[in-house]
């Protein structure tokens, strides 16, 4: 049966059904609410306080309850018994609730294997672009990503003089504790034909 003719039929769906659409409905509108928010900066509280998403949260739960209810609308249409129908539709959201956190992780575990073999000291006089907020003055670390094919995507920095905001174009000019880069504004754009400027 058409998925149209059940929405316009929705009287005669029994319980589990009634169940299903809602779950499927309800889940779907607050995942687009939620990617809304994501694409506008809003975050969650839990990852602006631990830097990342966890296995278990609000995205998560959202995605699994998601393609857990449309999954389990169209097993329904074929299948009449709901423990088979539970059985298509858990596994299929689980998988796709945990997903987005194990492509995470296996990103992070490559990007820690990269960045301890990385050479800080090739990053010297490279320039790059600023990920996060860096504060004035060495007051705090934000996070550089740089115009070199070996280096790891983020890495820690801080300032040699002025707050740098996020997008801004820098060049390194120190590594310290062996890990850590010293970056300063970059002066003048490199597409313009205008060359850099050079401390003396």
């Amino acid at each position: 049966m058409p998925i149209f003719l059940v929405i316009s039929q929705i009287d005669q769906l029994n319980f589990v059904e009634k169940l299903l659409w809602s779950i499927a409905i309800v889940a779907t509108l607050l995942t687009v609410i939620l990617l809304v928010m994501s694409f506008f900066g809003v975050e969650l509280e839990k990852e602006k306080k631990t830097g990342h998403a966890k296995w278990l949260d609000a995205r998560s739960v959202l995605l699994f309850f998601t393609f857990f209810g449309w999954t389990s609308i169209l097993a329904h249409l074929w299948i009449s018994e709901l423990p088979a129908v539970l059985l298509i539709g858990i596994p299929s959201g689980l998988l796709t609730a945990f997903l987005p956190g194990m492509l995470s992780a296996l990103r992070k575990k490559n990007q820690q294997v990269l960045y301890q073999s990385f050479e800080f000291n090739e990053a010297l006089r490279s320039t790059g672009q600023v990920l996060s907020y860096i504060p004035s003055g060495r007051g705090g670390k934000g996070k550089v990503h740089l115009n070199l094919r070996s280096a790891p995507y983020k890495i820690d920095a801080i300032s040699n003089g002025c707050d740098l905001p996020v997008g801004a174009p820098v060049r390194v000019v120190e590594v310290v504790e062996n890990r850590i880069l010293v970056v300063e504004p970059l002066e003048g754009n490199p597409e313009d034909g205008r060359p850099p400027h050079t401390p003396v």
